[in-house]
């Protein structure tokens, strides 16, 4: 399934798809922009950034699907109050609900991690399903999430390893030739300027990879009775 997985991923990348790169792009940045503007309230900023990425998330989603995505469906999240209270509520309950698991002595870092990914898709639920309460996305996330968390950890952390393989790779390279005179500086330029750029690409290969596990588990999925994850979901049964 993680080879399935990262191909379908890497065959939208290959595709070019210039516009949905542009605005993970333009996702990162605004992020950064609203914490400079709000550096003495972050919490605005944090809410701004949790809508904005939700809708990054979708737009991952769409773009996997093959559909052209719109620069103004990176707001889509804060298009209303309604929407953008359901949005930043939902995802500021996960991340809280993380933090506590990450105040656990000793083990608690760990089991942060695998909350991380059983909260996975919360961001999908919390926008396409509206029947679901903010405060139980990140259950019905955590239920259907159950035996793909490994193999999410898997893909991000050989998504993360061929990055750093390469990046080593293009350093040496670049160490290496670098004293070559005007070659050398070339080559230098030339793998400083190849480093940036899958630097660049790689959040937009990460996203589409979350986007291709949502399709694999919804898919997987689809012939339960309780599709939609939350009908059959007790709240009692928090952890």
């Amino acid at each position: 399934m993680i080879s399935k997985i990262l191909k379908q991923a890497l065959a939208v990348v290959m595709k070019k798809p210039l516009k949905l790169w542009g605005i993970s792009i333009l996702n990162t940045v605004l992020c950064g922009v609203f914490y400079l503007l709000f550096f003495g309230i972050p919490g605005v900023a944090l809410a701004i950034c949790l809508a904005i990425s939700t809708s990054m998330t979708m737009i991952y989603l769409y773009g996997y699907r093959g559909q052209e995505p719109k620069t103004g469906d990176l707001f889509e999240c804060l298009k209303d109050g309604q929407t953008a209270k359901r949005t930043i509520g939902g995802m500021a309950w996960m991340m809280l609900w993380i933090f506590i698991w990450g105040l656990i002595p000793i083990v608690g870092p760990i089991i942060a991690i695998v909350k991380a990914y059983s909260y996975r898709l919360t961001p999908y639920i919390l926008v396409l399903e509206q029947d679901v309460k903010i405060t139980d996305a990140i259950h019905v996330s955590e239920r259907r999430t159950y035996g793909f968390k490994g193999k999410m950890f898997l893909a991000d952390v050989l998504v993360w390893l061929l990055f750093v393989a390469v990046s080593f790779v293009v350093g040496l390279l670049m160490g290496l030739l670098g004293a070559i005179p005007v070659l050398g500086a070339l080559l230098v330029f030339a793998g400083a300027i190849f480093i940036l750029f899958v630097g660049i690409i790689l959040p937009l290969y990460v996203g589409l990879v979350q986007s291709a596990f949502y399709e694999e588990i919804m898919n997987s999925q689809s012939a339960q009775p309780d599709n939609a994850g939350y009908q059959s979901y007790e709240p009692a049964q928090q952890d």
